[in-house]
């Protein structure tokens, strides 16, 4: 069975939790702060094309950093956005290749169920990103050298990003919480470019698992059982 057959079981399963979820009386919730996580692409093609020209494998995943913020309702709809970036990169005989990944959108949040110290949530990110595979081939022997024998190509291409999760949160203070992600990153864009000019290689895309993890501060406002 294919992850994309799998995400979308789960995602599935979430819509169907979400409109039997029952809320209670909405608190607040919101905050920011930094992120980090991995992303898990398939680069097996383009490995292939890197080993073919001396190139050493791509390892998989990316270790991505960067930062995300939120506000809504503790058991409705939260809305924020999200930034993160990552890179891999391997190294034979002189020959450096580096594969960097980078994205942010627009986050949408609903809460599925939550208690005192724990909370479940869908989301989706829409947004965009980009890549950029940088090839060296060799080091110059000077400057004249590197002028007259180019030593590196750098590609680069666009896509848009469609990215539903499933998101654990555990509440430690009455400022501060954890936020731990699991989903599903859809891109969608063209070939890659070298300096405007369209160039035709793998991936096809950038279709992936994501995992995330997340220390919020800020608005936090714990749930308060009414008496």
């Amino acid at each position: 069975m294919s992850v994309e057959v799998i995400v979308v079981r789960i995602v599935f399963f979430v819509l169907c939790a979400a409109f039997l979820a029952f809320g209670q009386e909405p608190m607040g919730l919101g905050g920011g702060g930094f992120m980090t996580g991995f992303l898990f692409p398939d680069l097996s093609e383009l490995n292939m094309y890197l080993t073919q020209n001396g190139f050493a494998r791509l390892p998989s995943p990316l270790v991505l950093w960067g930062g995300r913020g939120m506000g809504g309702l503790l058991e409705g709809t939260r809305m924020g956005g999200a930034g993160f970036g990552g890179e891999t990169q391997s190294l034979w005989d002189r020959k450096k290749a580096l594969l960097s990944v980078g994205g942010g959108g627009f986050l949408a949040e609903r809460a599925l169920f939550s208690q005192e110290t724990f909370a479940l949530a869908f989301g989706l990110m829409i947004g965009g990103g980009d890549a950029e595979l940088f090839l060296v081939f060799r080091e110059p022997s000077s400057f004249e050298d590197a002028l007259a024998n180019p030593v590196c190509t750098r590609l680069r291409r666009e896509f848009f990003i469609l990215a539903p999760y499933l998101s654990a949160e555990f509440f430690l203070l009455d400022w501060a919480f954890v936020k731990v992600n699991l989903g599903f990153m859809f891109t969608f864009g063209g070939p890659w470019e070298a300096n405007g000019v369209s160039v035709d290689g793998p991936p096809a895309a950038f279709h992936s698992p994501v995992l995330q993890f997340s220390l919020h501060l800020g608005g936090f406002v714990p749930l308060e059982e009414e008496e």
